[in-house]
């Protein structure tokens, strides 16, 4: 129990000694509290402040002067020292308990120094003076402690106001981080969907592909593997020429279908040299493009593809078809398929008369630089020719996906089927890698050819 509850259980209801209040009519935002058991001293301190703009309590009492204090919550408290019961110093100490920003002043005729420390230490008295003291001194030791009580007020309400909103501040980044947390994990949801959105675009996207591709291979397997050589090769070629990787995909999709509008002609026209057939068979012949692009009109994602597929027979001086387009107005794509495809069906023998070799295509093509085709794509030639060989070198050697294991390493760029690099040469293959590429298999109906290191040779390189 503390020494005010103590004291507070023993004090009388009823009021002791001389008590009262002057200047009644003169109200203050400031009081004062005198105690002492001298009512001669009390008389004093009354007209010492009788002047002063403050409300005036006082008692004789000090038990009562507790009860005063806690109803009327004095600016400053003048206490005597030595008096009966309790003594000055128990009765500031048990106030101070209440009122911690309250002026304290204790006053005594006897002065020693255990009695200051007391009421230093125990009654936290501001101020200590000796009676008789000077008027104009315990008024300038009030005026001082109303203006310190005023200051110790102020910066209690500060520093309620202050915690107030530190908890207010604490309550909203609790909530703040609520909300951030559940927005984060909305993302992560919708995030997922788009990611399984992305996945099954792909896989329809991938399927459009096969579906398209099982047309050419059912109507001619030389047909659908001659596509699939052009659009590997184009894929090459873009990348020599540094073109981005949806440019590059385009590009190689277009390479895989480049040959749809062609479904319908008969074998005659597909495979014989243009300049051996007929007037109506070369006017069939030469509308291939155009029923390619009709194919894909209500494709809209196929819209870069079927551009590209249009314009592969356009020549670079003009003479190409439908048409007519010159140099640079024929979309890059169509000047890479264009080479590409005249390289492989060179070596068919659906283009001249007879079949050539791999490197006398090259040399036809070369020769044909600024006039057939685009300068530019030309000079990528050589290294994407020495790139597009297939035949795997001593270290490597060819698997499809069923077969591909975790572990194996890439020894080439590997471009999925629907014409984004799915790995990178040197890349070891883990799970998920294996996944994808047995779903992108499965879905193309087809085995891919995966260029992977022997495992002799990996063993060495460990």
């Amino acid at each position: 129990m503390t020494l005010e509850n103590a004291i507070d259980n023993e004090v009388s209801p009823v009021i002791h000694g001389f008590t009262g209040a002057i200047n009644p009519n003169r109200r203050s935002k400031h009081k004062i509290l005198f105690v002492d058991d001298d009512s001669n001293v009390i008389n004093s301190l009354r007209k010492i402040f009788s002047l002063e703009p403050y409300d005036i309590l006082f008692t004789t009492n000090s038990r009562e002067a507790l009860s005063i204090a806690r109803k009327e919550k004095p600016s400053v408290v003048i206490c005597d020292l030595r008096m009966p019961e309790l003594n000055g110093i128990d009765v500031l100490q048990a106030a101070a308990e209440f009122l911690p920003s309250t002026g304290k002043i204790i006053l005594t005729g006897h002065a020693d120094t255990e009695s200051s420390i007391d009421a230093i230490n125990l009654g936290q008295v501001d101020r200590f003076l000796i009676k008789p003291c000077n008027d104009q001194e315990i008024r300038q030791a009030v005026a001082e402690l109303i203006d310190l009580n005023q200051a110790r007020l102020e910066t209690e309400q500060m520093t309620q106001a202050l915690a107030e909103k530190v908890y207010e501040l604490e309550n909203f980044q609790h909530g703040l981080e609520k909300k951030v947390n559940d927005r984060l994990e909305e993302i992560k949801q919708v995030n997922s969907l788009l990611d399984q959105s992305r996945k099954d675009i792909r896989l329809q996207y991938l399927s459009a592909i096969r579906v398209f591709c099982n047309f050419l291979e059912l109507r001619s397997p030389a047909l659908a593997a001659h596509s699939r050589r052009v659009a590997d090769f184009s894929r090459i070629l873009a990348q020599q020429l540094g073109l981005d990787e949806g440019e590059t995909q385009q590009i190689y999709i277009a390479g895989l279908l480049h040959d749809i509008g062609k479904i319908g002609l008969p074998d005659r026209t597909l495979f014989t040299p243009f300049s051996s057939l007929d007037g109506d068979a070369q006017s069939s012949l030469l509308k291939h493009p155009i029923r390619a692009q009709t194919v894909f009109l209500n494709l809209p994602e196929m819209s870069e593809v079927s551009t590209i597929i249009r314009h592969h027979h356009e020549r670079y001086d003009g003479q190409g078809f439908p048409d007519g387009l010159i140099g640079a107005n024929i979309p890059i794509g169509s000047r890479i398929l264009a080479v590409a495809e005249d390289y492989d069906e060179l070596q068919q023998g659906w283009l001249a008369d007879q079949k050539l070799l791999a490197k006398d295509a090259a040399r036809f093509v070369t020769n044909a630089s600024g006039r057939r085709y685009d300068p530019e794509v030309i000079g990528a030639l050589p290294k994407a020719l020495q790139e597009f060989g297939s035949t795997p070198m001593d270290h490597e050697q060819i698997v499809s996906a069923k077969k591909l294991k975790i572990g194996a390493m890439l020894t080439r760029d590997f471009v999925g089927p629907d014409g984004y690099l799915w790995a990178t040469k040197g890349q070891v293959v883990n799970g998920r890698m294996v996944a994808k590429f047995r779903d992108g298999e499965t879905v193309i109906g087809q085995d891919m050819k995966i260029y992977i290191m022997k495992p002799s040779a990996l063993a060495e390189r460990s």
